[in-house]
């Protein structure tokens, strides 16, 4: 089987699965050209970002189920590779809750891709990176020895990069910026390798995540890539936190999308998506975050996220840019595409089934796709002519205990007090 049939057959997979790939975004271009022009002006003012030092502001992409928000973030992904950045995706549920900035930002870094390389974006720089060639280290390393209040263990770090680490320390170092703290034991020995003891370093302090994402950004950039390109998928699951938790998640929000004065990482994008019916049903709906968010956060210790979350709820309100249904004539042209893909992927004449239901703006492009699909498939392995019911999904936005609870690692350094607690991490502006 040549390569090309191999991802025609994994395009149909992913389709079948309702999970889009890079073999579906090359058969199937999403189309709306307001959302793309969009992309490609933040991409264009991310890469300029230092020299003009003016906010970007992310893009927030709202749409009902299935109307293509996910085949968005991998087209953006695409996008922003084939553009020179650095690029993350990743999903927000459980395990990356965004009223916890660290983990997301860990999440990030763990995800990130880079346009020229296989394999984790930072792993593979790190093997390569020489400060004589960076383009920008100088910059780097102006830029960590002015920042006030900087965790001095970043510093050492680059001094071990400067010097031309081995394999296992370059991991460490690694870890260490993705959010796995080396020893203070190791941090020491590794720069008496490196000839650099003379650098004092403690315990990992709780570093503001925001800092965390502009050191990195600041990295990618000295390293010769245009910035980072964050997408972050499925936003309405700041509905299912806890009131306190919602309010960190709207300002996080804020923060990433670059919405907050004195909090915007240069060099740095954001792209959220998130459904279309989160205001009314959220907002200004049974749990009215629009008053009830700053009333609960007053007065609290979490006061301070109320600023940036009454940014991130009118963010949600006024600033998302809306997928459109699809129009019957784009309906029509996806089918054509989608038959002729299945049609060479298995190397059989899939029948026309394109009369087989009227048009309606209220069918999710996914669910047309999916029934075309699922309808070939009993027809070619079982003979069987199939006739689809197709149901539409109603997203919950109610809360939801399981997801409110923290991580057992979380729970785990609440008790022992080994390291920074994730939960609470220190919120200041850049």
């Amino acid at each position: 089987m040549n390569r090309d049939s191999v991802n025609r057959l994994r395009a149909i997979e992913a389709l079948r699965a309702g999970v889009p790939n890079r073999d579906v975004v090359r058969e199937l271009p999403p189309v709306q050209t307001d959302v793309e022009d969009r992309f490609d002006a933040i991409l264009e003012s991310t890469g300029r970002a230092d020299e003009e030092q003016k906010p970007v502001s992310g893009l927030l992409l709202e749409g009902d189920f299935g109307t293509g928000k996910s085949h968005w973030l991998e087209y953006f992904r695409h996008v922003a590779l084939d553009s020179g950045f650095i690029c993350s995706t990743v999903v927000l549920n459980k395990e990356t809750p965004l009223h916890d900035l660290n983990k997301v930002y860990s999440a990030c870094v763990e995800s990130a891709t880079a346009p020229d390389r296989k394999g984790q974006a930072l792993s593979e720089i790190l093997a390569s990176y020489r400060p004589d060639t960076a383009p920008r280290y100088r910059e780097l390393l102006e830029w960590v020895s002015r920042t006030p209040g900087l965790d001095a263990r970043i510093a050492a770090t680059l001094a071990l990069v400067a010097h031309g680490m081995d394999e296992h320390w370059q991991q460490k170092i690694s870890q260490e910026w993705t959010g796995d703290a080396m020893k203070v034991v190791e941090m020491r020995e590794a720069l008496q390798l490196a000839g650099a003891q003379s650098i004092r370093i403690g315990k990992a302090e709780k570093t503001p995540p925001l800092q965390r994402f502009e050191f990195l950004t600041r990295f990618f950039r000295s390293a010769g890539y245009n910035g980072w390109v964050v997408l972050l998928d499925e936003a309405e699951m700041i509905s299912k936190y806890s009131v306190r938790q919602r309010g960190k998640a709207y300002a996080h929000l804020a923060q990433l999308l670059g919405l907050q004065k004195g909090a915007i990482v240069p060099g740095m994008a954001a792209a959220f998506t998130i459904t279309k019916d989160y205001a009314g049903e959220v907002l200004y709906g049974k749990k009215n975050d629009n008053d009830n968010i700053p009333a609960k956060l007053s007065g609290t210790k979490d006061e301070a996220y109320v600023g940036a979350a009454e940014i991130g709820m009118r963010a949600i309100k006024s600033k998302g840019t809306e997928l459109r249904p699809p129009t019957t004539e784009q309906v029509r042209e996806v089918y054509s595409r989608v038959w002729s893909l299945y049609t060479r992927a298995y190397d059989w004449k899939a029948p026309d089934i394109s009369d087989r239901r009227e048009h309606s703006q209220r069918t999710a492009m996914r669910q047309h796709i999916r029934s075309w699909i699922n309808t070939w498939d009993l027809r070619r392995l079982y003979n069987y002519e199939a006739h689809l019911l197709v149901e539409n999904i109603v997203i919950s936005l109610e809360e939801d205990a399981d997801i409110q609870a923290e991580s057992p690692k979380v729970a785990e350094r609440r008790q022992t007090d080994s390291g920074p607690d994730n939960d609470d991490e220190p919120f200041i502006t850049l």
